[in-house]
């Protein structure tokens, strides 16, 4: 197996990975996807809400927030308090607002300044005069798996693209370059050529206008694997840790399967 990082920054990631099979690459992207647990915000305590919107309304808006996740947490199953309601398992946020104002994630004051909203200009709820809102946020560790207020990233792969074009086929490709979605075929001293391969969405529309000269394939070998992060943390971390949940799922198998 091979891995080569094409792309990395605060949010995203994106790298190859070869010699591996679409199952493999598949439960990584389903890893991240449901069993890396992240903060979110579980439950909502109000004490005062005069706004239009209901309570209900302002709890969802308020899970579906990213926040970001240190180490160190507990999840609540795991923890001795039993309650999730310690501070190894839980963080509050508090938000206490007075019209005219728009409350946003910002204004929210934590328990633990190392885990808050990743947007703070995200609006909370509108406030008119004399209307008021008190509310205290019951953030939790959980898994995507149960909510999607706990998916901590967006995670896709594709078969590496592998166009092979026919240069003695035609003369002119001007149909051919017309008929890519994505831009990237251009014609360099009369050739047809690729300048982006890993931008090829697969589509074929090139083929399909130029069935004599273009055939477009992805190598089952190969793939692009990307990660979007919602801000939680690092794309990078939430990969390690969806390999860690594998690495520890096979590591049970392996004994449960000593144990026959």
């Amino acid at each position: 197996m091979e891995l080569e990082i094409r792309e990395i920054g605060d949010e995203n990631l994106r790298f190859f990975i070869s010699g591996v099979t679409p199952a493999f690459v598949n439960s990584i992207r389903r890893t991240i996807l449901q069993e890396v647990p992240v903060m979110a915000v579980d439950e909502v305590e109000f004490a005062e809400n005069d706004s239009v919107m209901g309570d209900e309304v302002i709890a969802h808006r308020l899970g579906q927030m990213p926040l970001t996740t240190p180490d160190g947490y507990l999840l609540p199953s795991e923890c001795d308090c039993r309650e999730g309601r310690c501070s190894n398992c839980s963080v509050d946020l508090t938000l206490e607002a007075e019209g005219p104002t728009v409350a946003r994630a910002g204004d929210m004051d934590s328990s633990d300044p190392d885990v808050a909203p990743v947007q703070p200009d995200a609006p909370v709820v509108r406030l008119e005069e004399g209307q008021k809102v008190k509310l205290t946020a019951i953030v939790r560790l959980g898994f995507g798996e149960d909510h999607a207020n706990w998916q901590p990233a967006i995670a896709s792969y594709k078969y590496l693209p592998v166009i092979e074009i026919d240069q003695d086929a035609r003369e002119d490709w001007d149909e051919c370059v017309d008929a890519c979605p994505k831009n990237i075929l251009e014609v360099e001293d009369g050739e047809l050529v690729v300048t982006d391969r890993e931008e090829c969405t697969l589509c074929k529309a090139c083929a399909e206008a130029c069935p004599d000269a273009i055939e477009v394939s992805g190598d089952p070998s190969k793939f692009i694997f990307k990660i979007e992060s919602t801000g939680c943390m690092s794309p990078e971390r939430i990969l390690k840790k969806s390999i860690e949940v594998l690495k520890d799922k096979c590591d049970q198998f392996s004994e449960g399967v000593e144990r026959l």
